[in-house]
């Protein structure tokens, strides 16, 4: 007899326009009003997608470079990298790790991700200026949705998404920072497969695919959609949850990842934390 097929859940997608910011505000008050102004109303269940320099804007993480006071160090990681000594002082600053680089781009480890610079952006910031990846991402997440529901009693769970380049990949794709009320993973292992295989390591990176979803939305240029409802309309793929979530929950650790694993066994190299 065939088996029946599980339905999928039929997600919707609702872009939030934002004015842009140019300095610090209220996140929580910002994503309330924004999403009342475009007439939709939240719902126990939907997970919001904000833009971690959204986020970071809120923070007052925006960097003036010529307030930047360059180092010693900052000025070798220049000189190696042809790097603004200025961006260069911000990085040692920022990095978890730095694993190396190429000319124009430390090679950093931030938020158990490896990214660019330390994260440190020039996009969507007036001229002179850079954005810092907010000090405490999944902090920031746990506080908008403990808001939402102290402010509108709904149940959300929230997602914070940046761009991020991939490995032997052209172009940019979707990466969640961090999350809160929602869990980041669906556990696939035991599970069979189609052929009546068991899955013995796989576990699906539920943030992680939101993350790249909502990318199309919010663009890379002046779309002006920092914020994005995702909403299922015929059952959740996503489990609520109230427990504290970290980076530990998303990342694994470098020593463990295959691909870095792999890279730092053939080159003999053994990492050291800046922090």
């Amino acid at each position: 007899m065939e088996k029946k097929k599980k339905m999928n859940a039929s997600l919707l997608f609702i872009p939030i326009s934002v004015e842009r910011k140019d300095d610090s505000f209220d996140l929580s008050s910002e994503v309330i009003q924004a999403i009342n102004k475009t007439g939709e109303e939240l719902i126990d269940n939907d997970i919001i997608a904000v833009s971690s320099k959204f986020i970071s804007m809120s923070k007052g993480r925006l960097v003036n470079l010529n307030d930047v006071d360059v180092s010693e160090e900052a000025d070798l990681l220049a000189d190696k990298l042809s790097l603004d000594p200025r961006v260069a002082q911000l990085v040692l600053q920022e990095a978890d790790i730095i694993i190396g680089g190429v000319p124009g781009f430390a090679l950093a480890l931030k938020n158990g991700v490896i990214a660019p610079n330390a994260g440190i952006d020039k996009s969507n910031v007036p001229d002179g200026h850079v954005m810092l990846y907010s000090e405490y991402p999944f902090k920031d997440a746990e506080d908008l949705k403990r808001t939402i529901y102290q402010s509108l009693s709904k149940r959300v769970g929230v997602v914070v998404t940046d761009s991020r380049l991939m490995p032997l990949r052209m172009g940019t794709t979707g990466l969640a920072v961090s999350v809160a009320g929602f869990e980041p993973l669906e556990d696939e292992r035991g599970k069979q497969d189609l052929f009546g295989n068991i899955l013995n390591v796989t576990r699906r990176a539920l943030a992680d695919q939101m993350a790249s979803a909502v990318q199309l939305i919010m663009g890379e240029a002046d779309e002006g959609f920092p914020i994005v409802l995702i909403r299922a309309l015929n059952g959740s793929p996503w489990r609520m949850t109230n427990r504290p979530l970290s980076t530990k929950t998303l990342a694994v650790d470098y020593d463990t990842c295959i691909y870095m694993r792999g890279v730092l066994r053939a080159n003999n190299t053994h990492l050291t934390s800046r922090k």
